[in-house]
C-alpha cells in the first residue's frame, strides 16, 4: 500500500511538472504564467528620435537644407538641419563643430520646437558662420539630443 501511495504521489508530481513545462511560452521561449498574460497588450509611448541630419549651403523657409553639400569655401555659412520625431517640447538639440585637430570651433544649442498638430516631424536649424573665414581642413559636426550623441557628419573647407 505504501508503494502504491509513493507511485501515485510521484505520478501527480510528474503530471504537474509536465503541465507546467508544456504551458504557454513568450517569444523568447520563457514560460508565461497564464494564457491571459501572454495576450495582454502593453502600451508603449513613441520614443523621440532624430530621423535626419542634413548639411548644406542654404535652407528653405521650412528650415530644410536646399543645397546639400559637405564641401565649403572659407566664407560659406554652414547650415545644419535636424529632423526629429516625437521629441518632447523641452528637448534640447546641440550642434558641435570640431576641427580636425580636435578643437571645438563652435557649439550651438536650442530647444526643439513643439510638435505639429498632425504629429509630423519637427525641423531645427543651426547655421555656423565665421566673418573672418573658416580655416581650410576637415571638420566634424556632431548633433546631440539632450546631451546624447545622435549622429555626426564630416565636412571639408577648401581654400
Amino acid at each position: 500500500m505504501r508503494t502504491t501511495r509513493l507511485h501515485l504521489s510521484a505520478g501527480f508530481v510528474l503530471t504537474a511538472f509536465a503541465l507546467t513545462a508544456c504551458g504557454p511560452r513568450d517569444d523568447t521561449g520563457a514560460a508565461v504564467d497564464s494564457p491571459a498574460a501572454a495576450t495582454t497588450p502593453t502600451t508603449t509611448t513613441p520614443s523621440s528620435a532624430v530621423t535626419s541630419i542634413d548639411i548644406g549651403k542654404s535652407i528653405g523657409t521650412d528650415k530644410r537644407v536646399t543645397d546639400a553639400t559637405t564641401m565649403f569655401s572659407p566664407r560659406d555659412t554652414m547650415y545644419v538641419s535636424v529632423t526629429t520625431q516625437n521629441a518632447p517640447a523641452n528637448a534640447m538639440l546641440t550642434a558641435k563643430l570640431t576641427f580636425q585637430d580636435g578643437q571645438v570651433v563652435d557649439s550651438l544649442s536650442q530647444a526643439v520646437a513643439a510638435a505639429t498638430a498632425t504629429g509630423g516631424p519637427t525641423i531645427t536649424e543651426f547655421h555656423l558662420a565665421r566673418p573672418s573665414g573658416w580655416p581650410a581642413g576637415r571638420y566634424t559636426v556632431e548633433v546631440m539630443l539632450n546631451g546624447q550623441s545622435v549622429g555626426t557628419r564630416e565636412i571639408t573647407v577648401n581654400q
